[in-house]
């Protein structure tokens, strides 16, 4: 009897996991790859796809694609945070957590909870539009003595149009760097997981070169657990003019990852 009021329990919970799971994959973007329609159907877009590496090269298709599209959701222009929360502040007033089995399986179906006010620090700060990709538990993170589990959480956005048109992208190359930097734990600027987001979003901006043409955030990271040090890292993209002595070309082949 117990071991069948067990499997029960763990039937109802995986069917509960996937009815939420399929309300969470009704909201997520209209397609996150280069497919995806832009949600400005007037926004200009490039009419080329490739791009040219400060070494001559060929961009890979992925990160050309992500830094050209930005009127629409791309899988390589993404914001993750890898964020700690008490299991109990997932639940609504009056529920209770589950036996230990079922903490992980809970931990999972309320994950999207933990980004619902994520999109509006991007929004505000930096995206035109932003959509909520993928939200999980860490496989094994859940810690049933302190009541807490490590979620990764992953949001797709799209840029604004800028002022001024993207320059001849044959007579360019496609620079990028990243950055990682810590924040030492009790600061304002990582109070919250949405504090941190914000100062790593300043952080990327502030890394853009004065002479870089079109800059933009390609990628953020965030990894926040309270009163632990935050580490935040991103990765920036710009044009600059083609080195002296090359000549721009069309490819003859694709790109690399096209």
């Amino acid at each position: 009897m117990l071991r069948l009021l067990i499997g029960t329990g763990v039937l109802l919970m995986a069917v509960g996991f996937g009815a939420a799971g399929w309300q969470y994959y009704q909201t997520m973007p209209a397609g996150t790859g280069d497919v995806a329609q832009p949600s400005d159907p007037a926004a200009p877009v490039p009419s080329q796809d490739w791009l040219i590496s400060p070494s001559g090269g060929l961009v890979p298709q992925a990160e050309a694609l992500a830094y050209l599209r930005q009127d629409r959701f791309h899988p390589d222009r993404s914001a993750t945070i890898l964020r700690t929360a008490r299991l109990i502040e997932l639940l609504t007033q009056g529920e209770k957590l589950p036996d230990e089995p079922y903490l992980q399986v809970l931990a999972d179906i309320c994950a999207p909870k933990l980004a619902e006010n994520l999109c509006k620090v991007l929004t505000d700060n930096l995206a035109a539009e932003c959509a909520v990709n993928t939200a999980r538990v860490v496989e094994g993170s859940v810690d049933p003595v302190q009541g807490t589990a490590q979620f990764r959480l992953e949001l797709v956005y799209r840029l604004p149009p800028e002022a001024e048109p993207l320059p001849d992208l044959g007579a360019h190359v496609l620079s990028q760097t990243s950055t990682v930097f810590e924040l030492d734990p009790g600061a304002e600027e990582t109070r919250t997981v949405e504090a941190a987001l914000s100062t790593a979003l300043a952080q990327a901006r502030a890394a853009c070169p004065d002479k870089g043409l079109a800059c933009r955030v390609q990628t953020l990271s965030v990894e926040w657990t309270p009163d632990a040090p935050v580490r935040l890292a991103a990765r920036i993209a710009w044009l600059a003019p083609l080195p002296k002595g090359v000549i721009p070309a069309p490819p003859l082949e694709p790109a690399p990852g096209g």
